[in-house]
């Protein structure tokens, strides 16, 4: 079973350790039970399976069966998962796994592979996001080699997701990477599907149903990727998908994406449609989470700002004009609640709230929030290629807005 001594770990006195994805990225309950599959196994190791005793001959004798952990290689590793799903403290659990990976370097690939696939979630935690990509590949390799095959069947779907999420979150990626990292969205959501489906594409659109968040992102790499088209569609999936759970907020910031992956392809009558559906439906987005709402308004923002890219390069300045003034309206609007809260905040004497630090990937960590985005920004090519990832064919009809900001 994939690396022992979790189980053992789970039913101690200690608390049992929570789903790997809930523990490590707590927007992201989708990967509930991907943590699981390293909490299996542990009792092939401490107790005889039932046909112990007739198990005889070459194959109880065989050479190429690894030896089985010490007592105190299991004692280290529910230390590190202690650590990391009790403790929730990664910097602690990052020692202690990578003292257990040494240790478990003779066993099974699949029990290696799941320990490497949590050490790489662990350095997502501590915004390590090239050793996490580091330790998702060699996991890739391991779970697609001789072995690979025993393994959980949600680790190598948890793997290829983590491989894409640390290459985004490593930084702006190149039309390859990007490339290779829609891939591993792509299989990564087929292999999530439940359902038997008959085609390769409605496991993945099944997948991605049950998985916005990671749709989403690959709309975003696909972008990345130069495929505007692909990433539309992808990113209409994961509206679809946040809409059937009632996250209206992430329905809307995705439907904004489609818009702006449209407004990079030569179609520029339907990404108009797109788009204005797609603004029209910002009023109606409600909550109590204030920084999901802001990320609304500058997603809203940012996609009158391509609005308006695409009517001028139709010719049609006037209203071009009209959502380019409104587009800063919003964003001043944006930076200026910003500042009255936190000034609010400071005269109430309350805490500011804590920020934690891991590697950015998601729809909740990407988009420009308050003091991020502004009118004047659009004009840094830097910011608009790599923070907004606009896509090529959007960004030349942006260079072409007149009295831009103004």
């Amino acid at each position: 079973g994939p690396a022992a001594a979790a189980a053992s770990f789970a039913s101690s006195s200690t608390a049992a350790p929570a789903a790997l994805y809930d523990a490590t990225l707590p927007s992201l309950p989708e990967f509930a039970t991907y943590g699981r599959s390293l909490a299996e196994g542990v009792r092939e190791w401490l107790v005889e399976p039932a046909n112990a005793a007739t198990t005889t001959g070459a194959a109880a004798t065989s050479s190429s069966k690894p030896k089985p952990p010490t007592n105190d290689e299991i004692k280290l590793l529910r230390e590190a998962l202690g650590a990391l799903y009790g403790e929730r403290n990664p910097e602690k659990a990052e020692e202690l796994l990578t003292r257990a990976v040494a240790a478990w370097e003779r066993q099974a690939p699949d029990e290696r592979a799941a320990l490497y696939r949590v050490r790489g979630d662990v350095y997502m935690e501590l915004d390590r996001a090239k050793d996490a990509y580091a330790d998702y590949d060699l996991t890739v390799t391991l779970l697609e080699g001789p072995g690979g095959e025993l393994a959980d069947p949600a680790e190598r779907p948890a793997a290829l997701l983590g491989r894409a999420r640390s290459a985004r979150a490593s930084g702006p990626l190149g039309i390859e990477s990007a490339k290779k990292a829609a891939e591993d969205y792509r299989v990564g959501l087929r292999l999530s599907s439940r359902e038997d489906w008959d085609t390769d594409v409605e496991m993945e659109e099944d997948g991605a149903s049950r998985n916005p968040y990671a749709a989403w992102e690959w709309g975003m790499v696909r972008r990345a990727a130069g495929d505007s088209v692909g990433a539309a569609e992808t990113h209409a999936l994961a509206a679809q998908a946040f809409d059937d759970v009632g996250d209206r907020a992430r329905a809307v910031l995705s439907r904004l994406d489609a818009g702006i992956d449209l407004a990079g392809t030569d179609d520029t009558d339907q990404a108009r449609e797109v788009l204005i559906r797609a603004i029209s439906k910002t009023t109606s987005v409600e909550g109590r989470d204030v920084e999901l709402l802001q990320r609304v308004i500058a997603k809203e923002g940012e996609a009158r700002v391509a609005l308006a890219s695409i009517l001028w390069s139709k010719g049609e300045g006037s209203e071009a004009e009209a959502q380019l003034g409104e587009a800063c309206v919003r964003l001043d609007q944006l930076d200026a609640d910003a500042a009255a809260r936190e000034k609010a905040r400071i005269k109430s004497g309350a805490v500011p709230p804590v920020k934690v630090s891991r590697a950015k990937f998601s729809v909740d960590d990407t988009i420009p929030g308050p003091g991020e985005i502004g009118c004047s920004r659009f004009k840094n090519e830097k910011f608009v290629s790599e923070t907004l990832g606009w896509p090529e064919g959007l960004r030349v009809k942006l260079a072409k807005l007149e009295r831009l900001g103004k």
